[in-house]
């Protein structure tokens, strides 16, 4: 008998499942690759698997946790601890295989809510890529061994890295991190379509992406690079902000020229995740992710959406209040971009997808811009408008309630996010009741979810009650040539 994949089994009267580990692999293929494609392709690791000394044990039962997550017929708590042992043994390889299995389990770990742990985790990856020189050009032909598939796999493998220990720090409101300014001399990553085909083209190198407005022709890169590119203006700020110990007119300027100048030479088929054939673009999914809170946590400070108290004592997530220079632009301008900021945000969550395959790094992402949707319906916004952006920060909440299915850190976003609505939005015409236990869940309806707004092509202004200030340029953030998901 099998059922899902599992074969049942009798011991002592008691009734088990013996879990098909294989298919724990094909559901992280399914549920986690995409949005953190590191990992050789699924046919690769079937392929490399056959062989005798195929270096993959400590990264399969890493691939064997995140699986199990989201496996509804399995605990994944013995998965859990096979894989911590593996990864705690002395005797850890210090390779590339162990740096991908490290990398991937401290970010399971994080948003498991394990964040100390994820940090040593995270932290022991770093060790051993830096040991291994895994940031020069020559380590993933050195380590290839002749396959250019495996080749791309490192290459990915440190980008990503690079991110991850950014996205740590981030999160902390920590303003360095480990491989902020360590020299980074890997070649660009090429795109998931050359990658799954194996048919890896010639490599190019950071230096071709930057002077990529200057060539006669278009050249796409990979969804990698776009994402390393919008993660470099995070560390300009970081830079930045420890060289001057505030945030004013000048960083503000140079941070919003950088983010205009990253959306405007985006490729037609980067600017929109979701591509003709329904299937979403994770990676670029989280950079347009990152592009619109870099946006908001910038003029937010300067903006009327004002910080509560009890946005500011949360514990899932953090939000980023620098201190701040008086600026000579006012309040109106900063409040219309962040209001920018969120309302990309919300049309990216409209998108229809299955929304749990969506970057873990987003969790924190919606958590702080839903609560300055709550900011702005306190303070600004009315009638229609309120309506609406109300809809929205319900919208934010189903989606952290939707991956709190798989990642605990995310149903605890969705707790305090509801308490901030709560405690923070009065009035006859509030929905949310005053006095509803902070830990009650929410159960939304599919349906609901997806499409709490109606159509994202409609294009509906939820702001439609307000008067932005003359001294915003919508140009700044979007060109005649994005699509209406990105509008």
């Amino acid at each position: 008998m099998n059922i899902a994949g599992s074969s049942l089994a009798t011991s002592n009267n008691k009734v088990a499942f013996s879990v098909n580990v294989d298919r724990l692999i094909d559901l992280y293929y399914e549920n986690f690759y995409g949005a953190f494609p590191i990992t050789t392709p699924l046919h690769y690791v079937c392929r490399r698997k056959m062989s005798e000394n195929h270096q993959l044990q400590d990264l399969l039962l890493v691939m064997q946790w995140v699986g199990s997550i989201y496996a509804p017929w399995t605990t994944s708590d013995p998965y859990y601890e096979k894989a911590h042992q593996a990864l705690q043994k002395p005797t850890l390889p210090r390779n590339g295989f162990s740096v991908q299995a490290l990398m991937i389990f401290a970010v399971a770990q994080h948003h498991s809510d394990l964040k100390l742990e994820a940090r040593i985790t995270l932290n022991l990856a770093i060790a051993i890529a830096l040991e291994l020189g895994m940031n020069s050009k020559e380590f993933a032909q050195r380590n290839g061994e002749g396959n250019p598939v495996l080749e791309e796999s490192w290459r990915r493998t440190y980008y990503l890295l690079y991110l991850t220990d950014q996205h740590f720090s981030v999160v902390v409101n920590n303003p360095t991190f480990t491989l902020r300014d360590l020299p980074n001399l890997v070649d660009l990553p090429c795109d998931d379509e050359y990658y799954e085909l194996g048919q890896i083209p010639p490599t190019r190198t950071w230096q071709d992406y930057e002077s990529r407005e200057f060539a006669d022709d278009e050249v796409i890169y990979s969804s990698i690079v776009y994402l390393y590119d919008v993660a470099s203006v995070v560390s300009y700020i970081m830079r930045s902000f420890l060289a001057t110990g505030s945030f004013g007119d000048i960083l503000l300027a140079s941070v919003d020229a950088k983010i205009a100048a990253w959306k405007s030479l985006l490729p037609a088929c980067k600017k929109d995740p979701l591509h003709q054939n329904g299937k979403v673009d994770e990676v670029m999914f989280l950079a347009h992710m990152i592009s619109a809170i870099l946006i908001m946590n910038t003029h937010r400070p300067f903006s009327t959406l004002t910080y509560s108290i009890e946005e500011l004592t949360t514990e899932s997530f953090v939000s980023a209040v620098p201190y701040v220079e008086p600026l000579k632009q006012g309040q109106g301008a900063h409040t219309a971009r962040a209001l920018k900021a969120a309302d990309i945000q919300t049309k990216l969550l409209a998108i229809p997808c299955v929304i749990e395959r969506h970057h873990p790094f987003t969790l924190c992402i919606t958590a702080s811009i839903a609560t300055a949707q709550v900011s702005a319906c306190n303070f600004l916004l009315e009638d229609h408008a309120l309506s609406i952006a109300r809809d929205r920060v319900r919208l934010s909440i189903g989606y952290l309630s939707a991956m709190g299915s798989h990642w605990p850190l995310a149903k605890k976003m969705a707790r305090e996010v509801r308490r901030i609505a709560r405690r923070t939005l009065a009035g006859p015409q509030s929905s949310l009741a005053a006095d509803v236990d902070p830990n009650a869940e929410i159960e939304i309806p599919r349906d609901d979810l997806i499409w709490p707004v109606g159509d994202p092509a409609s294009q509906i202004d939820i702001y439609s009650g307000l008067v932005l200030p003359m001294t915003w340029d919508m140009s700044l953030y979007e060109s005649p040539t994005t699509s209406s998901i990105m509008s």
